[in-house]
């Protein structure tokens, strides 16, 4: 049979398949820096997990959700029928997440000849085709050092600390590269000692200082403000929604919560109700409260005062378990 490609996402296999490079196909497509990530070898209660926290964030039925996770897991567990398998991904954490689930997943795999992996530090979805072609003609077998290293941080991932996760941040990985920015990045996303912020939080709210923008607008420059970006706009629209919606809001202007707007995946383009939902929501103008100035100068702790809750991996940040990342010093603060 032709050989397996698995990659990030729809983009990158319509660049593969102008690229005219052969293989069966599979898009990865899960946001693992969202919502809960238990720790387990089996992709079915992964799956079980996510498609929980997709179908609500999401607004769609459970039973939908949970499919397409199945279908996607069931292309992967016949890999043996292929005589190669090519794993496809990018140097973001989006990207680096899933790798390590992908790698995790083979490490506990009988021996697998023709593994294959490219590590690229562009957007595959963004590529030309003599690119995507030059590519894999880089392409590296998978080692056991590879696997070792992403079996150790799959499982610190999905631990329920961050502790082990922020350890091996801290180092160096040759063999995976962009695995420790990627992580740094993630850990980031905890609430920040003083204003309870996140990364992303803050930068939403410092970007309101100058008045009040459009959704829109504000997801486009803060997208860009990684240097790895990774952020698409459901996960964008759920921080925005914890700002607007908490008990001491932080930001105001948002018609409804992100679960209203349907699919947000991508903006669709049906010229449906969901289209015209969508971008009301992305065209809303959202403003500073006096509580998001406050919390921009650390005088208001919203993970505190607003009962912040939220998973990163298999850590669920909580009232009475508020695990804080000093984004400065890169130093963990374990709950008081």
């Amino acid at each position: 049979m032709p050989k397996l490609i698995v990659t990030n996402g729809d983009a990158a296999t319509d660049r593969l398949k102008a690229a005219g490079i052969a293989g069966h196909l599979l898009p990865w497509q899960d946001m693992l820096h969202d919502g809960p990530v238990p720790a387990s070898t089996l992709l079915d209660e992964v799956s079980d997990a996510r498609a929980e926290f997709l179908a609500e964030a999401l607004g769609r039925p459970f039973d939908d959700v949970r499919a397409d996770f199945a279908h996607r897991d069931a292309q992967i567990d016949v890999h043996g029928a292929y005589n190669e398998v090519e794993l496809w991904f990018e140097h973001d954490l989006f990207d680096q997440l899933q790798l390590i689930q992908v790698l995790h997943y083979f490490s506990h795999e009988p021996d697998r000849m023709g593994l294959f992996l490219i590590q690229a530090s562009h957007y595959l979805g963004m590529m030309e085709k003599d690119a995507m072609r030059a590519l894999e003609t880089a392409r590296t077998p998978v080692s056991a050092v590879q696997l070792e290293t992403a079996h150790s941080a799959w499982e610190a991932f999905t631990a329920p600390t961050p502790m082990r996760l922020a350890a091996l941040a801290a180092e160096d990985h040759p063999s995976l590269p962009y695995l420790a920015p990627a992580l740094r990045r993630l850990l980031a996303e905890l609430p920040a000692p003083r204003s309870g912020l996140s990364l992303t939080e803050e930068r939403i709210l410092s970007l309101l200082t100058d008045g009040p923008a459009r959704v829109a607008k504000v997801f486009g420059a803060v997208h860009s403000m990684d240097e790895a970006q990774f952020l698409a706009d459901l996960p964008f629209f759920l921080r925005l929604d914890g700002l607007a919606f908490a008990h001491e809001p932080l930001i105001e202007g948002l018609p409804y919560r992100t679960c209203d707007c349907g699919t947000l995946s991508f903006a669709p383009e049906d010229g449906s109700a969901g289209e015209a939902t969508y971008r009301a929501y992305a065209s809303a103008e959202i403003s500073l409260t006096k509580a998001g100035a406050a919390a921009l100068k650390g005088r208001f702790d919203h993970a505190c005062a607003n009962a912040v809750e939220r998973f990163i991996g298999g850590t669920h940040v909580m009232a009475g378990a508020m695990w804080r990342y000093d984004r400065a010093t890169r130093e963990l603060i374990a709950p008081n």
